[in-house]
Protein backbone atom coordinates (compact mmCIF):
# COMPACT_ATOMS: atom_id res chain seq x y z
CA UNK A 1 0.00 0.00 0.00
CA UNK A 2 3.01 2.52 1.01
CA UNK A 3 4.63 1.66 -2.15
CA UNK A 4 1.79 2.46 -4.10
CA UNK A 5 0.84 5.52 -2.54
CA UNK A 6 4.12 6.63 -2.90
CA UNK A 7 4.28 6.18 -7.05
CA UNK A 8 0.72 8.15 -6.58
CA UNK A 9 2.36 11.18 -5.12
CA UNK A 10 5.43 11.11 -7.60
CA UNK A 11 2.59 11.04 -10.32
CA UNK A 12 0.63 13.67 -9.26
CA UNK A 13 3.84 16.15 -8.69
CA UNK A 14 4.04 18.48 -11.59
CA UNK A 15 7.55 18.33 -13.45
CA UNK A 16 10.49 20.03 -12.03
CA UNK A 17 10.48 23.68 -11.31
CA UNK A 18 6.77 23.59 -11.90
CA UNK A 19 5.97 22.72 -8.38
CA UNK A 20 6.19 25.93 -6.85
CA UNK A 21 7.84 29.25 -6.46
CA UNK A 22 10.56 30.18 -4.44
CA UNK A 23 11.80 27.14 -1.97
CA UNK A 24 8.94 25.42 -2.52
CA UNK A 25 10.15 24.33 -6.06
CA UNK A 26 12.78 22.35 -4.21
CA UNK A 27 10.90 20.17 -1.45
CA UNK A 28 12.40 18.19 1.08
CA UNK A 29 13.52 15.09 0.70
CA UNK A 30 15.08 12.75 3.14
CA UNK A 31 17.06 10.52 0.81
CA UNK A 32 19.16 13.31 -0.51
CA UNK A 33 22.71 14.28 0.85
CA UNK A 34 23.79 17.86 0.91
CA UNK A 35 27.04 16.50 -1.10
CA UNK A 36 25.64 15.05 -3.94
CA UNK A 37 23.59 18.14 -4.59
CA UNK A 38 24.19 21.43 -6.58
CA UNK A 39 23.09 24.79 -6.77
CA UNK A 40 19.36 24.92 -5.28
CA UNK A 41 19.00 21.31 -5.36
CA UNK A 42 20.67 21.79 -2.18
CA UNK A 43 17.49 23.13 -0.53
CA UNK A 44 15.94 19.62 -0.59
CA UNK A 45 18.25 18.40 1.96
CA UNK A 46 17.19 20.44 4.52
CA UNK A 47 13.66 19.46 6.79
CA UNK A 48 13.41 22.61 8.27
CA UNK A 49 11.61 24.49 5.84
CA UNK A 50 11.93 28.08 7.10
CA UNK A 51 16.02 27.64 7.23
CA UNK A 52 15.46 26.49 3.42
CA UNK A 53 13.25 29.55 3.06
CA UNK A 54 16.14 32.09 4.35
CA UNK A 55 18.63 30.03 2.23
CA UNK A 56 16.79 30.95 -0.49
CA UNK A 57 16.38 34.01 0.01
CA UNK A 58 20.45 34.47 0.55
CA UNK A 59 20.93 32.57 -2.60
CA UNK A 60 18.19 34.74 -4.77
CA UNK A 61 19.84 38.69 -3.19
CA UNK A 62 23.50 36.74 -4.42
CA UNK A 63 22.14 36.48 -7.87
CA UNK A 64 20.97 39.33 -8.06
CA UNK A 65 23.72 41.50 -6.69
CA UNK A 66 26.20 39.60 -9.06
CA UNK A 67 23.67 39.81 -11.78
CA UNK A 68 24.13 43.90 -11.14
CA UNK A 69 27.77 43.64 -11.11
CA UNK A 70 28.32 42.23 -13.98
CA UNK A 71 25.57 44.74 -15.79
CA UNK A 72 27.57 47.63 -13.97
CA UNK A 73 31.17 46.32 -14.88
CA UNK A 74 29.84 46.15 -18.44
CA UNK A 75 27.92 49.60 -18.52
CA UNK A 76 31.55 51.30 -16.85
CA UNK A 77 33.22 49.20 -19.63
CA UNK A 78 30.88 50.84 -22.63
CA UNK A 79 31.42 54.15 -20.83
CA UNK A 80 35.66 53.54 -21.32
CA UNK A 81 35.12 52.40 -24.53
CA UNK A 82 33.14 55.06 -25.55
CA UNK A 83 35.31 58.38 -23.88
CA UNK A 84 38.41 56.45 -25.41
CA UNK A 85 36.60 56.64 -29.39
CA UNK A 86 35.96 60.70 -28.55
CA UNK A 87 40.11 61.29 -26.87
CA UNK A 88 40.96 59.54 -30.36
CA UNK A 89 38.65 62.07 -32.07
CA UNK A 90 39.82 64.44 -30.35
CA UNK A 91 43.22 63.93 -30.50
CA UNK A 92 42.55 63.83 -34.62
CA UNK A 93 40.87 66.54 -34.64
CA UNK A 94 43.88 68.42 -32.58
CA UNK A 95 46.04 66.68 -35.25
CA UNK A 96 44.38 67.87 -38.05
CA UNK A 97 44.83 71.62 -37.03
CA UNK A 98 41.36 72.25 -36.13
CA UNK A 99 41.79 73.93 -33.05
CA UNK A 100 44.55 76.04 -34.34
CA UNK A 101 48.03 75.60 -34.42
CA UNK A 102 48.96 75.25 -30.44
CA UNK A 103 45.95 72.34 -29.96
CA UNK A 104 48.04 70.65 -33.06
CA UNK A 105 51.54 71.46 -31.72
CA UNK A 106 50.33 70.13 -27.86
CA UNK A 107 49.17 66.80 -30.03
CA UNK A 108 52.49 67.03 -31.82
CA UNK A 109 54.49 67.06 -28.32
CA UNK A 110 52.02 64.63 -26.31
CA UNK A 111 50.88 62.09 -28.89
CA UNK A 112 53.64 61.31 -30.89
CA UNK A 113 56.44 59.18 -30.42
CA UNK A 114 60.06 59.54 -31.45
CA UNK A 115 59.41 57.74 -34.52
CA UNK A 116 56.49 59.90 -35.43
CA UNK A 117 53.77 56.88 -34.70
CA UNK A 118 50.68 58.45 -33.15
CA UNK A 119 50.01 57.24 -29.75
CA UNK A 120 46.75 55.84 -28.84
CA UNK A 121 46.65 54.38 -25.46
CA UNK A 122 44.39 55.82 -22.86
CA UNK A 123 47.17 57.34 -20.42
CA UNK A 124 48.37 59.07 -23.24
CA UNK A 125 44.88 60.20 -24.34
CA UNK A 126 43.73 61.51 -20.75
CA UNK A 127 46.93 63.35 -20.43
CA UNK A 128 46.53 64.93 -24.08
CA UNK A 129 42.49 66.12 -22.95
CA UNK A 130 43.83 67.41 -19.95
CA UNK A 131 46.37 69.57 -21.71
CA UNK A 132 44.21 70.73 -23.95
CA UNK A 133 41.73 71.82 -21.61
CA UNK A 134 44.30 73.69 -19.28
CA UNK A 135 45.66 75.22 -22.74
CA UNK A 136 41.94 76.57 -23.51
CA UNK A 137 41.74 78.20 -20.19
CA UNK A 138 44.88 80.11 -20.58
CA UNK A 139 43.45 81.56 -24.22
CA UNK A 140 40.94 82.92 -22.45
Amino acid sequence: MAASQSRQEVQDQPPHGKRGKGVEAYPYDPVLRLESQRGLDRLRCFPDRALAADFFAVFEAAERNTEDAITAERERAQKRDTELRSLRTLATRAFDGEFGPQPQELATHLLLDERGTRSTDEHALREFALALRQLRRLER
